[in-house]
């Protein structure tokens, strides 16, 4: 069973269903899967293989941490292309960054705009 403290792969896999908008039988037919096996993930009788895993997160976009409650956060934020997209996750996000953190992210920030600035 991949489960996590708070969340386990069931809730999270229905909830991202449920984002899509996607009955179970849309969702099995989009994966090329049986809504059974669909039904089985969500009620906890079995979990995906590590390579659905993967697809399922990509399918989602989301990490396979995410996916099997590992991580709250949906994605790593160090994959976002632009700058400004990662630093809005870090610091938006609960618990990734300590507010002393942000503050020194901030201080640098700044101070680098100052330098460019000045130029």
């Amino acid at each position: 069973m991949i489960i996590n403290e708070k969340r386990t792969f069931q809730d999270i896999f229905k909830e991202l269903r449920h984002e899509k908008g996607l009955s179970q039988e849309k969702i099995a037919e989009e994966l090329d899967v049986s809504q059974s096996l669909i039904n089985n993930w969500e009620t906890n009788r079995s979990t995906p293989h590590p390579i659905m895993l993967d697809y399922l997160a990509d399918y989602f976009e989301v990490s396979v941490d995410y996916l099997i409650g590992r991580s709250k956060m949906k994605n790593n934020p160090m994959e976002k292309d632009n700058p400004l997209e990662r630093y809005k996750i870090l610091f938006d996000s609960d618990g990734v960054l300590t507010d002393e953190q942000k503050k020194f992210i901030m201080d640098y920030l700044e101070t680098r705009h100052k330098q460019i600035k000045d130029e």
